[in-house]
């Protein structure tokens, strides 16, 4: 069911501090008899990004970061978040009511870890809409350990305290025409039901927000930056449902669904339905709550828990998506070098900061074809706001744009055909050599990934390194990951492929997208990062044995002033001038005449 209706705080009353949030929450605590409440960021579809109404975990401490959950016991509160949040995290909590725990640094434990470590007979509670089965089962082992447990309370306890959270969104849903989608609803639910029937499963279920969007090809605007829907999906041998708000779809939305044998139910009819499955029940172990495998189990369900076929079937682009993907990083690139042209003159001013930089921006791609909206909240940094890797600027925090040194700006688009995510490191003014360094082995490690060929089977856990190599050499790092899937007019971070040095089993294959985007940042003075999207292809090299490599999607010049061609091997300077000539090639005849030129400039041969 959908938690809460929103209650509104008269208008006369402040807004809570953290410390009365967590005090409020405390006394809920009592009531329930738990001596810890666990508040994930992630909502009941296990999602990175969450709708406002479901934005928990930042009303509760404050901190924003897409990630990082956090645990209010009654004499403590602690809020995880791993290296990319550490300087916002710091900037963000109230260090009187909140302990932030470094999640990577040395002698911070993991927050299973330390559920581990808590005193004998702990109670936990927990919303069971908001924790993977996987997740669970991992917490309540660490907790046996000390005699402890979780304890499932349906009624989220920060909903009882948050007096003005916000509704849920009410925006429509629409059909994603096949035209674009590249393959039917039908199409779609085929296949997914071959792979149930090959492994012997009565039923699918579907809880994650960008696999429904992509298997009953549905787009909305439920949760910012991503053309999602609020919904589960239920597939069947003999049929379909998506669980929705009533009314949430439009005409063409239902039509297209009842064309392809889709039932539509109420979204609150959702947990009726599992309670009614029989038999093997497929749910995504990354992504199935503990409420859903909770209710299959209670109907009796043989509940089987592995990656979802949805998963790499949204990931593997079909040619349409393939050719959509580039197209929109064609129109991308367009608004991109216009942003990039017009910056070189607007920053003379005195008065551009970063929010008026990033909303230019955010101005020329709207005046492109099938461009919806952006992709996510974009990440213009000046100087040290630069070293903050997902740093949001704000009124208060916003920098003035100048020439005094590096300005970081990491930001895409959702286009009908296609999703954008770049990231362009600049300087407006006389460049430094350690800068130029920098900046140049970050571009070393870049293109290595974007020149690798690797076999079959290969994951992105093997490739991250490569990226990594022309830092390691002067003992420099990056605390991210090197690149993440993106879909196709859906989520801008998209599993299960990703580069990183986490262990990953997913190889990558021709079709996917990811980014490729190492990076280097200086706390206190600037940031660098560098970033294409990248689609796998197959290579030719010879031999049985299939080997793949990486297109570049997206078609922006690197900072010319900011590269060291005596940094650079003769390949490296050969692989930055194709580059730029394939840019060249790509916008030909799409810029204004004096943008062309700029361009022109930016991408003549290194010397």
């Amino acid at each position: 069911m959908l938690p809460h209706r929103s209650r509104r705080r008269r208008s006369e009353e402040p807004p809570m501090s953290s410390s009365e949030r967590v005090a409020a929450l405390r006394a809920e605590m009592d009531k329930a008899d738990i001596d810890y409440y666990l508040v994930p960021s992630s909502d009941a579809h296990q999602s990175e990004y969450v709708p406002g109404a479901w934005q928990r975990r930042a009303w509760l401490s404050g901190f924003t970061g897409s990630m990082g959950d956090c645990v209010v016991g009654r004499d403590g509160a602690w809020q995880w978040a791993d290296s990319r949040y550490w300087l916002q995290a710091e900037a963000e909590l109230d260090g009187g009511a909140w302990t932030l725990m470094r999640q990577g640094a040395e002698g911070v434990p993991k927050l299973v870890d330390w559920l581990g470590s808590l005193p004998p007979s702990s109670a936990v509670g927990c919303d069971p809409r908001l924790l993977s089965a996987g997740q669970a089962e991992r917490m309540n082992r660490a907790l046996a350990g000390v005699g402890g447990a979780l304890v499932e309370i349906e009624a989220n306890l920060v909903d009882r305290v948050w007096v003005e959270q916000p509704p849920l969104p009410d925006a429509p849903a629409t059909a994603w025409p096949d035209a674009l989608a590249g393959r039917s609803v039908p199409d779609k639910l085929g296949d997914l039901r071959a792979a149930m029937s090959a492994k012997g499963a009565a039923a699918l279920v579907l809880t994650s927000l960008d696999a429904i969007a992509w298997a009953f090809n549905v787009r909305g605007a439920d949760v910012d930056f991503n053309p999602v829907v609020i919904a589960y999906g239920l597939v069947t041998a003999e049929g379909a449902t998506l669980f929705v708000a009533p009314g949430k779809l439009d005409a063409a939305a239902r039509d297209n669904l009842a064309g392809a044998g889709v039932a539509v139910a109420d979204y609150d009819a959702f947990g009726a339905a599992l309670a009614a499955c029989r038999g093997k029940v497929w749910v995504d172990d990354d992504h199935a709550s503990l409420w859903v495998v909770g209710r299959l189990e209670a109907a009796g369900c043989e509940v089987m828990a592995r990656m979802s076929p949805v998963m790499l079937a949204k990931a593997i682009k079909n040619p349409v998506e393939q050719d959509g993907m580039r197209a929109a990083h064609v129109r991308d690139a367009v608004a991109v070098c216009r942003f990039l042209h017009w910056l070189e003159a607007a920053w003379r001013g005195g008065d551009l900061d970063e929010l008026g930089a990033s909303d230019q921006l955010e101005r020329f791609r709207a005046e492109g074809d099938r461009f919806v909206g952006l992709s996510f909240d974009t990440i213009s940094g000046f100087g040290a706001n630069g070293a903050i890797v997902h740093y949001r600027a704000t009124p208060a925090t916003a920098k003035r744009v100048d020439d005094s040194t590096l300005y970081l700006l990491d930001s895409g688009g959702q286009y009908l055909d296609g999703t954008t995510d770049i990231t362009r490191t600049v300087h407006l003014g006389a460049s430094t050599a350690e800068q130029r360094e920098h900046y140049t082995r970050v571009l070393r490690g870049h293109l290595a990934l974007r020149h690798t060929r690797f076999p079959r089977g290969t994951t992105g856990t093997h490739l991250d390194a490569f990226a990594r190599a022309p830092l390691w050499e002067v003992g420099l790092n990056y605390g991210h990951g090197t690149g993440h899937g993106v879909g196709c007019y859906l989520s801008v971070h998209q599993g299960p492929h990703r580069v990183s040095p986490r262990p990953s089993a997913i190889g990558l294959e021709p079709g996917m997208v990811l980014s490729n985007e190492p990076g280097l940042y200086f706390a206190g003075r600037y940031g660098i990062r560098i970033e294409n999207l990248c689609l796998v292809v197959s290579a030719d090299v010879g031999g049985d044995t299939p080997f793949y490599g990486l297109e570049d999607l997206t078609v922006v010049p690197y900072c010319r002033k900011l590269i060291e061609p005596a940094l650079l091997s003769a390949r490296e300077r050969a692989w930055v001038d194709a580059y730029h000539a394939q840019v060249r090639q790509a916008l030909a005849g799409r810029l204004p005449g004096d943008v062309a030129a700029w361009l022109e400039a930016q991408t003549a041969p290194l010397r």
